[in-house]
């Protein structure tokens, strides 16, 4: 019986040229294998899923790799202590927990066999995962075993919270940052792999998937693998993938939007309880509609459409707005984020908050009124204070703030 592997695992990169969205810790590193400069000492940094683990690992590799006589950046992965090291079976490379392990005893074990040269490979590696779960006295205890180890131990560190790691720990490490890998690669990414995979989804699925993974590799393989799971590779689309990630239904949130744009609160909230009966959560779709403003924001700004959304409904709703407007659904969307935790039936409060923002559709903005005013009352709007030449309100606004002045553009 053949063993299933999920895409995350069999996919994972075994060479550090294999590795994507992190050019520069690989550039560093492999001009530190071809030089033969490797520090005693690595801190790998970044979100979950950018590949901290995985290029521990392939230092690992790199250090004790059987097919070369020296330190490579891109192992083998086939010889028998590549192998070893793949399946967790190596005995000089020790894969640590610190979550799990966090006390002073499980590093002062660590510390004690240190004196015993590696029995098969070159080096002995210990990579600690999740290091800032160490107590402060395990911290303590490493600090003189890291800061001079003997010639054949490397230390490993990952984390994904920097901030909680003693400096005088980071001082002895060679530190490296792990970006989020960008939108495009996570695109091209995930294309190569359904190809390889000869699995049938659209690009425009493939979009989705790498936008909801937040720049994690890990995570954009995770939804891809439950999608295939969850549709049995049939034609898995943009619909597909939203079920899959409990978001709202796209062609269901840009109906929402252009309702509330057009003002049509009737329609706006009955779109809202058609969303609500097919399983959307009240704080989802928020979250959702949160995106939607994002898009629009940064499609007018950009001045370029969104390729995740359909294009004439997106379009449609981009005709009706305009940023000041929608700076301020952004700002109404998360005071009302905050409101529905405050209330026992959320999805009333949502409603509300349909009503709300589609009644302010049709409201003009500020700056229209304070352009409106200027026009309109172009002698009371005068900025000419030396001839006391200003409206009646402004007046009694300088008489309260004495220490104010009028700022003529």
């Amino acid at each position: 019986m053949i063993e299933y592997k999920v895409l995350s695992r069999k996919y994972r990169p075994k060479k550090l040229k294999e590795v994507i969205g992190q050019d520069f810790s690989v550039r560093t590193l492999t001009n530190a294998f071809a030089k033969e400069k490797l520090a005693h000492a690595f801190l790998f940094t970044g979100i979950r899923g950018v590949g901290k683990t995985t290029i521990a690992r392939i230092i690992a590799m790199g250090l004790n790799c059987e097919t070369e006589n020296k330190p490579t950046a891109n192992p083998c992965g086939i010889c028998s202590n590549c192998k070893a090291i793949l399946q967790d079976r190596y005995e000089d490379v020790l894969e640590i927990d610190a979550a799990s392990n966090t006390g002073v005893d499980d590093v002062r074990e660590i510390i004690s066999s240190l004196k015993y040269r590696p029995s098969k490979g070159s080096y002995k590696v210990f990579i600690i995962d999740e290091v800032h779960m160490l107590s402060n006295s395990a911290f303590n205890a490493l600090l003189k075993t890291i800061e001079e180890p003997p010639s054949f131990i490397k230390f490993i560190f990952c984390t994904t919270e920097m901030q909680k790691i003693p400096i005088t720990i980071v001082s002895r490490c060679q530190k490296y940052n792990l970006n989020r890998v960008t939108f495009a690669a996570l695109c091209n990414y995930l294309e190569n792999i359904v190809e390889l995979e000869k699995l049938d989804i659209s690009k425009e699925a493939i979009r989705v998937i790498a936008r909801n993974s937040e720049g994690s590799v890990r995570d954009s393989l995770t939804i891809l693998d439950q999608c295939i799971l969850s549709f049995n590779n049939e034609n898995i689309d943009v619909e597909s993938v939203n079920q899959t990630l409990g978001l709202t239904s796209q062609s269901f949130l840009l109906d929402l939007y252009i309702n509330i744009v057009n003002g049509d609160i009737i329609n706006a909230n009955k779109v809202l309880l058609n969303i609500y009966k097919n399983g959307g959560a009240p704080k989802q779709i928020i979250d959702d509609l949160l995106n939607v403003t994002y898009s629009l924001i940064s499609s007018i700004a950009a001045k370029k459409n969104m390729e995740i959304y359909e294009k004439e409904k997106f379009e449609k709703i981009i005709d009706k707005c305009d940023i000041p407007f929608l700076n301020q659904v952004w700002h109404m969307l998360l005071r009302g984020k905050d409101e529905i935790n405050k209330v026992s039936h959320q999805i009333e409060a949502l409603e509300i908050l349909i009503i709300r923002l589609a009644y302010s559709s049709q409201l003009p903005t500020l700056e229209t009124v304070v352009k409106k005013l200027k026009e309109d009352n172009n002698d009371e709007l005068s900025l000419n204070v030396k001839d006391k030449n200003i409206g009646n309100d402004i007046k009694k606004i300088l008489d309260a703030f004495p220490e104010g002045k009028i700022l003529k553009n």
